[in-house]
């Protein structure tokens, strides 16, 4: 689905991850209107020079992978998600999204912040 954006940080920095879901969705698109706003999004997303997924970051995931397993959460949980989650943690930012997901995420691992947009 397609929402518009609420207003974005000042700053935003953006995963790797993200940059491969927003390939995804551009070549999921089901036509020319969605296709051109979704291949915008993954433009404007690539000139932000993409954090990668690190060592500390893959730390970060099984240490969240685990706390949303305690959580009872982890089977509503994507894989992608929980990386661009533990990229944010490791770099002390918050996950900027319209994801519901990431909520469930924060609840289970309090040193992920979430905006809502």
């Amino acid at each position: 689905m397609d929402r518009p954006l609420g207003p974005l940080p000042e700053r935003v920095a953006v995963s790797v991850v993200t940059i491969g879901e927003l390939e995804l969705g551009v070549l999921a698109a089901v036509d020319e209107t969605i296709l051109a706003r979704r291949a915008d999004t993954l433009a404007l997303a690539r000139e932000s020079d993409p954090i990668p997924v690190s060592e500390a970051v893959m730390s970060a995931w099984a240490r969240l992978v685990i706390d949303c397993r305690r959580a009872g959460v982890h089977r509503t949980v994507r894989l992608t998600d929980a990386l661009i989650a533990a990229t944010a943690v490791v770099h002390g930012l918050p996950v900027v999204t319209q994801d519901g997901d990431f909520d469930q995420i924060a609840t289970a691992h309090s040193s992920l912040r979430v905006i809502k947009v």
